[in-house]
C-alpha cells in the first residue's frame, strides 16, 4: 500500500511538470543591446558637436551602426515570445537559437530549456 501511494503520487508530480511547460509563440533576431549601446554613444557625441540637433541625428545614426557591429562581431541574440500556461507572454533574449515556433520549454529567468512533452 505505502508503495502504490509513492507511485501515485510520484506520478502526479511527473503529471503536473509536463502540463506547466511554456510554449514558444514566436522567435527573431535582436541586435537591441548593440543599437542602444550605439544610440547612446552617438547622442553624447552629436550633442558636443552639434547641439540638440546634432543629438537627435548622433543618436539615430548611432543606433543603426551599433546594430551593424553587434552583427559584424557576431554577439547576436535571439528573441523569443513564450507563452505560459495562463496566457501571460514573456519576452526572453538568449544567445541560444536552437528553439523553434511551437516547441515547449522551460523557462528559468532568462534562459531556456527544452522539455519533452
Amino acid at each position: 500500500m505505502k508503495n502504490l501511494v509513492a507511485l501515485a503520487s510520484c506520478a502526479t508530480l511527473l503529471i503536473g511538470t509536463l502540463a506547466s511547460a511554456d510554449e514558444v509563440v514566436q522567435t527573431r533576431e535582436d541586435r537591441a543591446v548593440g543599437g542602444g549601446f550605439g544610440g547612446l554613444s552617438g547622442f553624447m557625441l552629436g550633442a558636443a558637436a552639434g547641439g540638440p540637433i546634432g543629438a537627435l541625428v548622433g543618436g539615430g545614426l548611432g543606433y543603426l551602426a551599433g546594430q551593424g557591429v553587434q552583427k559584424a562581431a557576431g554577439l547576436e541574440q535571439t528573441l523569443y515570445v513564450v507563452k505560459s500556461e495562463d496566457g501571460s507572454r514573456a519576452r526572453v533574449r538568449t544567445s541560444d537559437s536552437g528553439f523553434v515556433v511551437g516547441q515547449h520549454v522551460s523557462r528559468d529567468g532568462g534562459s531556456l530549456t527544452p522539455q519533452s512533452r
